[in-house]
C-alpha cells in the first residue's frame, strides 16, 4: 500500500495495541470491529486489516474488512503490537464494497459503509486521547513545577 499523506488534514496516529484494546470494546447495532490480520504480515505488507460486522461471518451482505496505513518503515523494537497505524478517511480503504439487498435487487452503498466504519472509531478514541493528552498535561506540569521550586531554593 503506496502512502501518500497530500490529502490529509487531521488524522490520528495509534499503536496496534491501544487501536485493538478500543476496537474490542466497540459494538454497535449487533456489529463489532476487530483487528483481521496478523501484525508480522501488516508490517510486510504496509496496512492492517480492520474487519467490520459480525466476525463469524465472511460474506459481503454481513463483514467488511478496511486496509488501514502502517507508518512504521521497520519492525517496532517492542514488537508487532507498537506497530503505528493511521487513521484517515483519505487512506482508509475497504478490501470490498458491501452489498445490499433491496427486494430483488443487490445494490452497494459506499459511503454509508465507509461512515459506518470509521466515524465510531474516531468517536471511541475521542476520550481515549482526552485522557492520554491530559494525563501527559499533568506530567508535564508536574514537571514543570518541580523544576521551579529547585530554581527557586
Amino acid at each position: 500500500m503506496e502512502l501518500i499523506l497530500d490529502d490529509v488534514e487531521i488524522a490520528v496516529v495509534v499503536n496496534l495495541e491501544i487501536l485493538r484494546q478500543v476496537l474490542k470494546k466497540m459494538s454497535r447495532n449487533g456489529k463489532k470491529w476487530w483487528i483481521a490480520c496478523e501484525p508480522s504480515y501488516a508490517q510486510e505488507a504496509g496496512f492492517i486489516t480492520i474487519g467490520f460486522g459480525d466476525p463469524g461471518c465472511v460474506d459481503r451482505l454481513n463483514t467488511l474488512y478496511y486496509k488501514v496505513p502502517v507508518l512504521n518503515e521497520d519492525a517496532p523494537l517492542g514488537g508487532p503490537d507498537k506497530l503505528v497505524v493511521l487513521l484517515d478517511s483519505s487512506l482508509v480503504v475497504p478490501e470490498q464494497c458491501g452489498l445490499y439487498r433491496e427486494g430483488d435487487r443487490v445494490l452497494q452503498d459506499e459511503l454509508a459503509d465507509f461512515q459506518d466504519f470509521f466515524t465510531p472509531i474516531l468517536q471511541a478514541m475521542v476520550p481515549v486521547l482526552a485522557e492520554y493528552t491530559g494525563a501527559r498535561l499533568q506530567g508535564q506540569l508536574h514537571e514543570l513545577s518541580h523544576l521551579t521550586n529547585e530554581r527557586s531554593s
